[in-house]
């Protein structure tokens, strides 16, 4: 495993996403909530410090490899598991990425400029 991945998956490993405890999958459109099993797509431009999950699948629409790399862009597909993460303080929760596992990635000199 490539620096660039194992940094991608501490990274990844507890990002929120959706709203309000939910999130959708990016094909079918079904509710994903805790303890759902996901596919997350990942993507970080070259030069660029920040990690962005752009989609998530659910377990029947699954992805497992990355069909058309974005030239510029360190690309990730990871699996994981849908989580909830409270803040005692503000009484308040967030849907998050566990057991992150990378299965896929691309570097930003595979595919092609636009």
């Amino acid at each position: 495993m490539s620096a660039h991945t194992d940094a991608a998956r501490q990274t990844i490993t507890g990002l929120d996403v959706g709203a309000n405890g939910t999130a959708v999958c990016t094909y079918c459109k079904s509710e994903l909530g805790e303890g759902d099993n996901v596919t997350a797509y990942a993507y970080r431009c070259a030069g660029e410090q920040v990690l962005s999950v752009a989609r998530l699948f659910c377990a029947e629409c699954n992805q497992d490899v990355i069909e058309y790399p974005s030239c510029g862009c360190h690309e990730w597909l990871a699996t994981a598991r849908l989580g909830l993460t409270s803040d005692v303080a503000f009484q308040s929760h967030t849907l998050t990425l566990l057991d992150v596992t990378i299965i896929d990635a691309s570097s930003p000199n595979e595919g092609e400029m636009l």
